[in-house]
């Protein structure tokens, strides 16, 4: 039985419409509407986290170091390597 229905049956109503038993088949009227527009509400841009901004000024010897804004850790660690290597070199 697909869809719940008995085969038979189905053959059944197909007879007695041939048959002239049921009224015509007709067509019911059909209205089709424009479905209404949704107005979609403007998503704000993401705002980033601001990340507090300084500066760092790192002094050896006779070389001076200013970073500005927010460098991240491998930046300060290879500043500082640098900085360490220049002073070694210069003393």
């Amino acid at each position: 039985m697909e869809h719940g229905l008995n085969p038979n049956l189905v053959f059944k109503w197909r007879r007695a419409l041939r048959a002239g038993e049921y009224d015509p088949v007709g067509l019911l009227p059909v209205t089709v509407e424009a479905p209404a527009q949704e107005i979609e509400r403007p998503v704000p841009a993401p705002v980033g986290s601001a990340a507090p901004a300084g500066a760092i000024e790192i002094s050896v010897g006779n070389t001076r170091v200013r970073i500005e804004g927010s460098p991240d850790e491998g930046t300060l660690l290879l500043v500082l390597r640098m900085l360490r290597s220049a002073s070694g070199s210069a003393a």
